[in-house]
């Protein structure tokens, strides 16, 4: 089942719904995924799903499975999609929009009062995860060779590549010899790949992959 990527301004709708939501309940939450590349890293692509993180727990996820269970979100039972995909109907568009909730705190995704955040969106209200924090989980994720050879190999590398210009491009740096597991094997395969070395050293003059 192809869900198309929904207008911009209908993920923002959703975003802002689901912030009143979990503020309203006293929940820390930070956006991730290619919601928050699009936003923080300036990637030039689309996206049919936001990423969001909260905290474990009755007062973490529990609320957002609480708050994903009524209208105006549906879920899917037809047996296509996993059984905890979660959509946001626009009834202005009739745009469906997956929200994946992601546990903070859990492998490489930082917990929410240890992670570095930046306010964006409408009225600089929305929290999303940095774009040190985001390059640092797409490592990670590059690591993994399943997803590096799949249909979202493209989208990654877009993604880590825009994030990074722009990092390099505002004068940011981020100490790449300092990264640990997942993330410094991620980017190590990454430039043994793409033979960028020096592009990455912009960033850590260290670095020596």
């Amino acid at each position: 089942m192809n869900i198309p990527a929904p207008p911009q301004r209908d993920l923002y709708q959703c975003a802002i719904y689901l912030h009143n939501q979990l503020s309203r309940q006293g929940v820390q939450y930070y956006f991730l995924g290619g919601f928050a590349c699009i936003n923080v890293g300036m990637t030039a692509r689309t996206t049919s799903d936001i990423d969001i993180a909260v905290p474990s727990g009755q007062q973490g996820y529990g609320v957002l499975l609480n708050i994903l269970s009524q209208p105006p979100f549906i879920q899917d039972r037809s047996g296509i999609l996993p059984k905890e995909a979660y959509y946001f109907y626009v009834e202005s568009s009739g745009s469906f929009i997956e929200v994946d909730g992601v546990l903070a705190g859990l492998f490489a995704f930082p917990k929410v009062e240890q992670a570095q955040l930046v306010k964006l969106g409408p009225q600089m209200q929305l929290s999303f995860l940095s774009a040190p924090e985001l390059l640092k989980l797409k490592f990670s994720t590059w690591n993994n060779q399943t997803r590096r050879m799949g249909p979202k190999r493209y989208g990654d590398m877009s993604d880590i590549t825009s994030i990074r210009d722009l990092m390099v491009q505002s004068g940011q740096s981020l100490s790449l010899r300092s990264l640990k597991g997942d993330m410094s094997q991620g980017l190590r395969t990454w430039v043994k790949e793409f033979q960028d070395l020096r592009e990455w050293q912009k960033l850590d003059s260290s670095y020596r992959g």
